[in-house]
């Protein structure tokens, strides 16, 4: 994977992606982290930031425990 290839995702980007509101998701970032995509930690920051690629995965495997347990 290249530099170029990685593209990083903002509160209100991750917000879009999962329909949810830029405050669910911060507040969920604080007191509910399971139930968001694993975060990228910059070293000396607290911005909330997410790989695409992560989230991507993050949300195939929900789509997968979701239709398994209708099934």
């Amino acid at each position: 994977m290249k530099l170029d290839d990685i593209k990083l995702l903002g509160v209100d980007e991750l917000a879009s992606v999962l329909h949810r509101t830029a405050s669910t998701i911060k507040a969920d970032a604080t007191r509910r982290p399971q139930t968001l995509p694993p975060r990228f930690q910059i070293p000396g920051t607290r911005k909330l930031l997410w790989l695409e690629s992560d989230v991507v995965e993050w949300l195939k495997k929900m789509n997968a425990r979701k239709t398994s347990r209708i099934r």
